[in-house]
């Protein structure tokens, strides 16, 4: 079923049976199986779903509770019906809802909930004559003797009076108390209060979570002090009945996030018990019962992981984070006994002799030099003992500096010499095709180019075209005098036209145009640093254009486009992956490089797939994949070992689809639109994860068509400005500033959608571009001038400045200060009105400023709001501006200006709407046929509610809510589609009345 509206926010709610998943993605549940998807009925609820409960009376029917902070709805279900989900109640409580147990007592339908501050409300759903609606009783409201703010809490077995309630406070204590033997009895309001039977000092911080395994007689908490601990339950009654409260002790402490650890789960597998625990760091980390780390990946795209399932019958774990993704995950390879995580090869039978470089041959043969320079191949097998090493018979022993392999071709080099050997799988015969000298100095490169096609390059910047087993000379390149000029990856892009990366970082382009030699077209100087590319890989080609991917000592892949017409070489996006350098690229989708002393296969679509840990084998290394099973060799410590793996969790056996986004994993601060095709609009947006996504809105579904990774902190806001030629929009530039004063200006073009960095600059607190501006940047707004090409920039930054900068699009990389003003007072928001010749900024203390677009005017000054104006937006109508405004003061304003002279024409003031500050507003000009235009405003503040105001008649509606927390704005379409965003997105479809 496909929800009415588009929702990206917390799943904070996942529960895991044998056939079915339920989880909930902001308050929209999900009921997911085998053959179906279902969306639960919604009503008017709009508070954040936290957890389930069920009461089975099979595994086919029964009743469902869901409760979200303060409320709690309960279902009637049938998988064999038609209408599944029937809602039979809805109820409210006075404290935030922590945990939610149906009860296995006298009479059926009996359930609790336990409030954040240690209530527990015993309840009775009672259903008479079968109607569809019933009605609950309260039976029961117990209290234990301790009233701290608890932030997790579980039940330990189903009797009302034999019930464990465990939780964890925000002093870092474990409380545990049950509803039996009460202190005190209030009769008239049936209240009790219970003795708390154990307390006891657990973290420094929060306890997040909470889990118990009272066969393993373990039990798991976690914290925000980063660890998770264990703890021994000792009891002499059997673990199916009760926990015996007074035997709790403590194990040990973990530590393996690197951020707040938000949940646990113990599992078990294969007689064996796991703890698996995922934190804000988006990783899980899976332990053994010992306490031991075994296994550590990142799961949810680094976006925080809430919450953790594990289906033991499909060995699958399920995770929900910040994004509303739900993901699963095999985990029958990493908790099997039987996995191996890599194998020694047998060393070589000389006590002195060892390997020191090596290479795959073909899928079952590898390749090595040792450090006496003997070449030896072995035959790989299922069966390590048969794995031996064998000599190399042919090859001339000398000191090699280089080995390279490339379909059965084997290249040495050392010092002027080149060796070239052919390999035959079927007899396992080596043939030596050449050997000699080719350059003056140490050779520190052999590249394979095409077939029998070879670049080398020595000490000293000097490279060889060669061709053919007898290494003829087809072209010599002289790398210009520098540290290190030798070539770390070639590329040949076409017969006239070669790419080569050197060492000291730069990236050259040599082309054959109109004469035999080689000529340098263009350099770009330190592409990635001062080390060199170590990947170039042709991406797409086509007659006019080739487009490359570079990667290098950087968590960057860079796109390059060359036009083969006029061998321009243009820079044209980066984007950020995790790993600290790239080596490899197999696949579109999959990388392979290095984090520290870990080898990491990273896929775009299934994050990181591969984590090895291999010492300083990253020195000396290589791979082969077929059919998605990874074969790793390299060398540690003298020593070859082999890793063999099985990518993108192909076992993985779950029942039902996952639910999957690609929206920001951090607060989403700003989002533009593009309306070109109305039904289908482009969303331009960028955040606190640092970087601007473009998607297109198809229907109800949400489509990534680009990202760009330009920034280096958070962006605060981002506009959108078209460059048209005989009024039809060529492309669109995008205008970004954000934290550590940076500006970068990039370009999307539509039909691709293609996008391209033009600019990234830091602006800097001084004229003569000397002083650093330590500030943020806020806001920007662009202003086009008369000649084409060339834009004023106003930008405004924390410290109060306002800048006025010009650019060309000529020169994208140069941007000149034109005009600087302080206004004392941190801007919020700003505006170009270019017919008004107007600028207009709000402040942090409800000021409204009005300059003249060169700055040195100011035209006037209001004080609309008590507090910080967050929200503000603006209509002119041909005589009067319209002007909206909401701030800190929880105050919604509506303020006309004549343009004429600036005057106040009228200011009305709605102060009953919200009741928190408003962040978000927008002002819709709603047309229809044979009527005037209606002015609409929308609003909505960190209260959720979200309002109408019609501007002529000054009557407001209130229209629904939205879950998400931490609004930062809204924008309406022309579909009369209503965009909420903040830590998420929402899309409303708004009635057209």
């Amino acid at each position: 079923m496909i929800p009415k509206n588009i929702l990206f926010t917390d799943a904070l709610a996942l529960n895991i049976s044998q056939h079915s998943l339920f989880t909930a993605i902001g308050n929209q549940a999900f009921f997911l199986s085998s053959n179906s998807n279902i969306r639960l009925p919604q009503e008017l609820r709009y508070k954040k779903i936290h957890g389930f409960a069920f009461s089975h009376k099979c595994e086919q029917t029964g009743l469902l509770l869901f409760y979200a902070e303060n409320e709690f709805s309960l279902f009637k279900y049938d998988t064999n019906q038609k209408e599944t989900f029937i809602l039979i109640y809805e109820g409210e409580t006075k404290d935030w809802i922590n945990a939610a147990i149906f009860l296995e007592d006298e009479r059926s339908g009996q359930f609790a909930l336990h409030m954040a501050h240690g209530a527990l409300l015993r309840l009775q759903y009672n259903n008479p004559n079968n109607m569809k609606f019933g009605e609950c009783s309260i039976l029961e409201l117990a209290r234990c003797t301790d009233y701290s703010l608890l932030y997790y809490t579980i039940f330990n077995g189903k009797c009302y009076n034999k019930l464990n309630i465990i939780s964890g406070n925000g002093f870092g204590e474990i409380l545990i108390w049950q509803p039996h033997s009460s202190l005190q009895i209030n009769f008239n309001s049936h209240t009790k209060i219970f003795r708390l039977c154990l307390r006891l000092k657990a973290h420094n911080g929060v306890i997040f979570s909470i889990h118990i395994n009272l066969t393993a007689r373990l039990l798991v908490t976690t914290s925000d002090d980063r660890s998770l601990k264990f703890w021994q339950l000792e009891s002499g009654s059997a673990p199916d009945i009760e926990l015996d409260i007074a035997l709790v002790k403590p194990l040990f402490s973990c530590f393996g996030h690197t951020a707040r650890v938000i949940c646990a789960t113990i599992a078990e597998y294969g007689g064996q018990i796991f703890v698996i625990s995922g934190g804000e760091d988006s990783h899980i980390c899976i332990w053994s019962h010992s306490g031991e780390l075994l296994f550590k990946r990142r799961q949810q795209f680094g976006a925080p992981i809430w919450r953790l399932s594990f289906d033991h019958s499909t060995s699958t774990l399920y995770s929900t984070g910040s994004t509303g993704n739900v993901l699963a995950y095999n985990l029958k390879m990493t908790l099997s006994s039987k996995h191996i995580h890599s194998t020694q090869l047998i060393p070589l039978d000389s006590s002195t002799e060892f390997m020191k470089k090596i290479k795959y041959l073909n899928n079952s043969t590898i390749i090595a030099l040792s450090n006496k320079n003997n070449m030896f191949y072995m035959r790989l097998t299922k069966s390590s003992e048969k794995n031996i090493w064998k000599s190399v018979a042919d090859f001339p022993t000398y000191k090699c500096t280089v080995l390279a392999v490339n379909d059965g071709i084997i290249a040495t080099c050392g010092y002027q010499r080149v060796t070239l050997l052919s390999y035959n799988g079927n007899t396992e015969r080596f043939k030596l095709l050449y050997d000699g000298d080719k350059l003056n100095g140490l050779i520190q490169s052999f590249h394979f180019l095409g077939k029998e096609l070879y670049l080398i390059s020595d000490e000293y910047g000097n490279c060889l075209l060669l061709k053919g087993n007898n290494m003829d000379v087809e072209g010599s390149i002289i790398i210009s005098k520098c540290r290190e000029p030798w070539i770390t990856a070639a590329l040949l892009v076409s017969l006239d036209c070669l790419l080569l990366s050197t060492r000291n970082g730069h990236l050259m382009l040599y082309a054959r145009e109109g004469c035999a030699h080689l000529q340098l077209k263009t350099t770009f100087k330190r592409l990635h640093g001062k080390m060199g590319s170590t990947l170039l890989q042709l991406f797409k080609i086509d007659e006019k254009y080739a487009y490359i991917l570079s990667a290098g000592h950087e968590s960057a892949l860079r796109l390059l486009r060359l036009n083969l017409i006029d061998y321009r070489l243009t820079f044209l996006q980066r984007q950020c992956v995790p790993l600290a350098w790239i080596e490899a690229s197999p696949t579109i989708d999959l990388l392979i490089g290095f984090n520290d002393n870990h080898i990491v296969a990273w896929s775009n679509k299934n994050d990181v797939v591969l984590q090895l840990q291999c010492g300083g084998g990253h020195r000396c290394w290589d791979y082969q994949l077929n059919d998605g099973v990874l074969d790793i060799i390299y060398i540690k410590q003298k020593h070859v070992f082999r890793y063999r793996e099985l990518l993108y969790n192909k076992w993985s056996s779950c029942l039902w689809q996952t639910l999957r986004n690609e929206w920001h994993t951090r607060s989403c601060n700003i989002i533009q639109l593009i309306e070109q095709n109305s039904v289908q609009p482009y969303i331009v947006s960028a955040g606190d994860d640092n970087i601007i996504k473009i998607n297109q809105l198809i229907g109800q579904s949400f489509y990534q068509c680009a990202e760009l990774h330009t920034h280096i902190s958070s962006i605060r806001h981002l506009v959108l400005y078209p460059i048209k030629s005989e009024n039809v929009v060529n492309y669109w530039l995008i205008f970004s500033v954000g934290g550590r004063a940076q500006l970068c200006i990039n370009k999307l073009d539509t039909n691709g959608p293609v996008v391209s960095e033009l600019c990234s600059h830091i602006v800097r607190s001084t004229s003569d571009g000397n002083g650093l501006l330590e500030a943020r940047l806020m806001v920007i707004n662009v202003l086009q001038h008369t000649a084409p090409g060339e834009f004023s920039l106003f930008i405004a930054s924390a410290d109060g400045k306002i800048r006025l900068l010009h650019w060309q699009l000529e020169r994208p990389t140069k941007i000149n200060l034109h005009c600087l003003i302080d206004i004392k007072r941190c801007p919020l928001q700003m505006q170009t009105l270019n017919n008004l010749n107007l600028l207009l900024i709000t402040t942090t203390n409800g000021v409204l400023y009005g300059f003249d677009k060169t700055l040195c005017l100011k035209r006037f000054e209001l004080q609309l709001h008590a507090a910080g104006i967050n929200a503000f937006d603006t209509l002119d109508d041909g005589s009067r501006l319209h002007i909206l405004s909401g701030g800190d003061d929880e105050i919604f304003k509506y303020t006309t200006i004549q343009k004429s002279d600036m005057s106040v024409l009228q200011s009305t003031q709605f102060s009953a709407m919200h009741n928190a500050q408003i962040n978000a507003l927008g002002i819709h000009s709603l047309k229809r046929v044979d009527e005037s235009p209606q002015l609409r405003a929308y609003t909505c503040s960190m209260d959720k509610q979200i309002y109408m105001v019609n501007l002529k008649t000054l009557k407001y509606t209130r229209i629904g809510y939205t879950c998400l927390s931490d609004i930062k704005g809204i924008l309406i379409d022309k579909n009369h589609r209503l965009y909420i965003y903040g830590c998420g997105l929402e899309v409303i479809l708004l009635e057209n009345n």
